[in-house]
């Protein structure tokens, strides 16, 4: 049975860089560079957090955030810019064509940074319903892209995305 430390935010004390870097002062202790997990990204994005210590010595987790919304407000904006810039996830407005070649499927998107064309192996793990409407599509380098609301998409582009499913 494993138990969990969760982190008293009275204790905490969050700051970002101008280059994105979280860091963390916890009691008597100044950590350069912490990283949060959401434990649950699409069910609860605001609630619990693992706040982990990257380093050459063995990353290791201090522990769980309950709720951001338990902070001030002033760390509770801190702690969302950090997670908005870790989590950012283009949405795709519109799907074009769709190619399948030895074993990749390729696909011509629009999301709100324009048009690309992406390649997805393992389609059946890499494009996933998430929620009852929500679509995650995972790249062959890693890139995510969502649609939020696959009811939001043309006929056309909905069925595209649907074959998949």
């Amino acid at each position: 049975m494993s138990s969990f430390t969760y982190l008293n935010p009275e204790e905490l004390a969050f700051s970002l860089s101008e280059n994105g870097i979280l860091s963390l002062d916890f009691g008597e202790k100044h950590y350069d560079s912490v990283q949060l997990t959401r434990l649950f990204p699409f069910e609860d994005p605001d609630g619990m957090l693992s706040v982990s210590v990257p380093g050459e010595d063995g990353s290791g987790e201090l522990g769980l955030i309950e709720r951001i919304d338990v902070f001030p407000v002033s760390q509770q904006q801190c702690l969302r810019d950090y997670l908005r810039y870790k989590y950012y996830i283009p949405n795709i407005q519109k799907v074009g064509k769709i190619e399948e070649k030895l074993g990749y499927v390729y696909m011509e998107i629009t999301t709100e940074l324009g048009k690309k064309t992406i390649c997805i192996a393992d389609v059946t793990s890499n494009l996933r319903l998430v929620r009852e409407k929500t679509v995650t599509i995972v790249d062959v380098q890693g890139n995510r892209y969502c649609v939020p609301d696959i009811d939001a998409l043309s006929r056309e582009n909905r069925q595209k995305i649907e074959l998949y499913i």
